[in-house]
């Protein structure tokens, strides 16, 4: 069995395994409803912090999931993948949106050194 992975983020949430983290936003997931807006502002904090370490490790010139900056998240029902399920969307500023998978990201997370 490998090593636990520590999960840090820039806001200073912090977890001893990244289950630990995955758990978090799974549960932060099941707190709303498709079509709401996360609207408790910690949630926010936790979405926008890994959402910065997804983005950090993109190639110069690859669009970010921030784009121009983000407004807010979202809890859609994602219909670009088999079995429509629902996530997290990143409501940039312009008015523009897109999926953000936490799974992915905190796979970024395992890997970046703190």
């Amino acid at each position: 069995m490998g090593k636990a992975k520590t999960i840090s983020l820039p806001n200073g949430r912090t977890w001893s395994k990244k289950g630990d983290a995955a758990e978090h936003f799974k549960a932060m997931l099941a707190r709303y409803r498709d079509g709401s807006r996360v609207s408790d502002a910690s949630d926010h904090s936790d979405l926008a912090a890994l959402l910065d370490v997804y983005d950090s490790v993109l190639d110069a010139g690859h669009p970010t999931k921030a784009g121009v900056g983000v407004s807010h998240f979202e809890r859609r029902k994602d219909q670009d993948h088999p079995g429509h399920t629902s996530c997290f969307f990143v409501v940039r500023t312009d008015g523009t949106s897109i999926d953000f998978s936490t799974r992915r990201a905190l796979d970024v997370a395992g890997e970046k050194v703190s």
